[in-house]
């Protein structure tokens, strides 16, 4: 008899520490760059779809750096069972660099996890592109390579000269458009860099974007590429007309500058699912026990090519068909949908990138 009720009882210990566990609410402080955006909502919904105990402190520094202090200081005085941070920015302000911090971070013994950051490697958040190096630290990659943009262009029209606009007060931007270069040699094309003149408050002065394409468009680029730039993103639709005056294809590493704007095209990761991702490494924090360092740094493995047929219209630059295989198309017209055969209505939005 003891031999039945014993391991009967062990089950219903365990069931009822597993539901005490579940049921203890978790905090976690999330700080953005630019507000809830689909990487932001992506992770509460995912919270809310798997009924996950969690509070969420929700905290926007809106492009200005001189608030990240002050979330720094909140969350080491408030010491929530994981921070989040948003962007390369928020990211540095809140964890800190290797260089600086080795491998502890700004918060001490507070978890961290990060998403949305261009460059975690070169940025010194992270040891490696696998690891993070830090004990209390993982996070999410993001970035599809600068080589896989390239040759995405290139299965559309020829690139022999790439051209980036950025702001010199975007650390991200800047790393962003150095991976570029380092790629020069092996791909046989040249970057032509052009940047914003800044104001007193470090921010772009206004009113730049035609000046600026036109001195790209008098060097004889064949698309401006924008690959991590937070004020080109959030200045998309005078970023991509300035361009189209000058009869400039934008090709971007964001979605929402093709799908909400006039870029051509873009090779991206769906901010929404990376911070799905970003939500289901956090509940092995916060519910499994798994020290953050241990996590492998996790990415998505797929991506998603998009191409905006109006602005392809208007530019005369029709996809080709290999191209089309892969790529969702937005702004479609449909007396023009029903010309097109079915190889070209053809819609893989996610291609595997292994």
């Amino acid at each position: 008899m003891k031999k039945v009720l014993f391991p009967c009882l062990l089950s219903l210990l365990g069931l009822f520490a597993s539901t005490a566990h579940a049921q203890t609410t978790k905090t976690v402080y999330m700080t953005v760059w630019r507000g809830c955006e689909e990487a932001c909502q992506g992770f509460q919904d995912y919270l809310k779809t798997n009924d996950l105990p969690v509070e969420l402190v929700l905290r926007n520094a809106d492009r200005d750096k001189s608030k990240l202090d002050g979330f720094l200081l909140e969350a080491q005085q408030m010491k929530p069972d994981l921070v989040v941070t948003w962007g390369t920015s928020v990211t540095k302000a809140l964890i800190g660099s290797r260089q600086d911090y080795g491998s502890q971070t700004k918060l001490g013994e507070i978890p961290a996890l990060f998403m949305i950051v261009a460059d975690p490697v070169g940025a010194g958040i992270i040891e490696s592109a696998d690891v993070s190096g830090r004990p209390t630290v993982t996070g999410i990659r993001n970035r599809i390579e600068e080589e896989v943009q390239v040759r995405a262009m290139r299965e559309y029209f020829p690139v022999n000269k790439i051209g980036v606009l950025y702001s010199p007060s975007e650390l991200n931007s800047a790393l962003n458009t150095e991976k570029l270069k380092q790629l020069e040699d092996k791909m046989e094309f040249e970057t032509v860099i052009e940047t914003y003149e800044l104001g007193d408050d470090d921010k772009p002065l206004a009113d730049q974007f035609d000046k600026k394409m036109q001195r790209l468009a008098e060097q004889n680029v064949d698309v401006i590429y924008v690959g991590s730039s937070s004020y080109n993103l959030s200045h998309r639709d005078a970023f991509t007309q300035a361009a189209l005056k000058h009869n400039l294809p934008v090709a971007s590493a964001y979605d929402s500058m093709v799908t909400e704007s006039n870029a051509l095209i873009s090779v991206s990761n769906k901010y929404y699912r990376v911070g799905q991702l970003a939500a289901n490494q956090a509940q092995k924090v916060l519910f499994a026990n798994a020290t953050p360092g241990d996590l492998p740094i996790a990415e998505l493995q797929s991506y998603s090519i998009t191409i905006n047929m109006a602005v392809a219209r208007a530019m005369a630059l029709y996809p080709p068909i290999q191209l089309l295989r892969f790529a969702e198309l937005v702004n479609v017209d449909v007396s023009k949908r029903a010309q097109m055969g079915d190889k070209q209505q053809t819609k893989l939005s996610q291609v595997e990138t292994r």
